[in-house]
């Protein structure tokens, strides 16, 4: 409990520190004194970007909580197996076939290919035999790499690489209002995720023991499929792909906190904030008054993080 309290004040500081950082300065007496100015910068800026900050961190953390315990493996995220390549490929596809498309749009043809190529994914998991720590990621990056293989193609055929580069990049420079709202969509498939939590965790135990506890795997098993389709496919049309958060976070809150997924959801929805908080706020400070894009610092103390933790898992297997 003293560790989630610890948790809670860092995501409260940090919602401020976000709130009042930025290139034009929002100074404590102008906020009291009611300043339109101040409270218009506050409204369509600043709480937009770190209200965006936030969904993407929960969404990110708890989808990988999810494909981690339904698929039993530590090291595997919807980025590395693929999920994140999927939905890049669907928003390619809507954009040749359709043209100028709106975000609800790409969402939708986002979120199709997600749901296929985590489908894909799991069903390739399901017809290996032979599986560990670490066998399992590299089917799921080869997986990736097959569809960033296959984006880059059509991309390259249809001159559309420009297009493809601009989807890449992670940032929440431009979440102003009107340019976020999206993200909300997240809230629905974050709630189911709450609500089958712990047949999520039965689930991970193989199918014969979630039958003989009465849950329906197939059915539970699609659930968390699409729920990580939806909340992936969402953020990358909005914000763009983040990198390491769905692997490296629940791994961290897993450490310290254990591996019941139904306990441990909220420490992981409240630390993934904190992590993205606090990486978005480097991003923007380390070059100030100019900041880099977030995927980029996600990606150099992600890769780190993700070193440690196999190290740590060899290290505790010998």
């Amino acid at each position: 409990m003293r560790k989630r309290l610890v948790l809670i004040v860092a995501f409260i500081l940090l919602i401020f520190i976000s709130i009042s950082i930025g290139v034009a300065d929002i100074d404590l007496l102008s906020v009291l004194q009611f300043d339109q100015a101040t409270w218009f910068l506050i409204w369509t800026s600043r709480v937009p970007r770190t209200i965006s900050i936030v969904l993407t961190a929960v969404g990110l953390s708890i989808s990988g909580l999810i494909l981690q315990t339904i698929s039993k493996n530590k090291f595997i995220s919807p980025s590395v197996v693929g999920v994140t390549d999927s939905a890049q490929l669907g928003i390619l596809i809507a954009y040749l076939a359709f043209g100028t498309l709106s975000m609800t749009f790409k969402l939708s043809f986002a979120f199709l290919f997600a749901v296929l190529g985590s489908f894909v994914f799991i069903s390739i998991l399901q017809r290996i035999k032979f599986k560990n720590d670490i066998y399992v990621p590299l089917i799921g990056m080869m997986f990736g790499s097959i569809v960033s293989a296959i984006v880059s193609f059509i991309a390259y055929q249809f001159q559309a690489t420009q297009f493809v580069d601009t989807l890449g990049l992670g940032s929440f420079t431009t979440k102003i209002a009107g340019n976020y709202e999206l993200l909300y969509v997240t809230i629905i498939p974050i709630i189911l995720a709450f609500i089958y939590m712990v047949q999520f965790n039965i689930v991970g135990l193989g199918e014969d023991f979630a039958k003989n506890l009465g849950v329906n795997y197939k059915r539970t098993m699609i659930i968390g499929l699409v729920v990580i389709s939806m909340v992936t496919a969402a953020i990358f049309v909005v914000v763009g792909n983040i990198p390491f958060i769905g692997l490296v976070v629940p791994n961290l809150v897993s450490i310290y906190y254990g591996d019941n997924v139904k306990k441990t959801a909220w420490d992981v929805v409240l630390f993934g904030s904190v992590f993205v908080l606090l990486a978005d706020i480097i991003s923007r400070v380390i070059i100030f008054p100019y900041e880099i894009p977030v995927s980029l610092t996600m990606g150099v103390i992600g890769s780190m993080v993700f070193l440690y933790l196999i190290y740590r898992r060899v290290k505790y297997a010998k």
